[in-house]
């Protein structure tokens, strides 16, 4: 899958280099998990991700990279959740925010989301901090739905209907 900068490809045993920096990032992560993650924590989460993307082979967790360069640029998700509900996330690596790449990862995500039929509502899951994000949700047509908590740390939710 492709947009007009980016690549977006499901990850594999060989890109754990590149998703650890990321997620190992104290910048990327403090509106995520509140906390980097560990290598022992990396290595499960990118298995699980690819056990999804073997479940679900049109969906699921990307590697995203730089169509020209072929740079890291970081992580998104289309998940399913429930019934015809899906969930869209990204995560960036600081060198590549307020570049645009947000508006254009949500914006594959959706049309993505468009093509799958058991897909009718979309959801994304933000620090209620992260403006940028909220943003990029909103110019995208997500609506905030309501303010809880994901994990222990504060969360703020939005949908759109598709």
């Amino acid at each position: 899958m492709n947009s007009e900068r980016l690549n977006f490809r499901h990850y594999t045993l060989s890109d754990f280099d590149d998703y650890f920096k990321l997620v190992s990032n104290p910048d990327v992560m403090k509106m995520i998990t509140g906390r980097p993650l560990l290598e022992n924590e990396t290595r499960e989460r990118l298995q699980k991700m690819m056990n999804i993307n073997e479940e679900h082979p049109n969906i699921g967790h990307f590697k995203v990279s730089n169509k020209f360069d072929s740079n890291f640029v970081g992580h998104s998700k289309l998940v399913i959740i429930g019934k015809n509900e899906a969930e869209i996330g990204y995560v960036l690596m600081p060198e590549h925010w307020r570049k645009g790449y947000g508006n254009e990862i949500a914006k594959t995500l959706i049309n993505l989301a468009k093509e799958i039929d058991e897909i009718q509502t979309l959801i994304a899951i933000i620090d209620p901090e992260n403006i940028g994000s909220k943003r990029i949700l909103e110019k995208q047509g997500f609506l905030w739905d309501y303010d809880g908590d994901y994990f222990g740390l504060p969360a703020a939710y939005y949908k759109m209907e598709i």
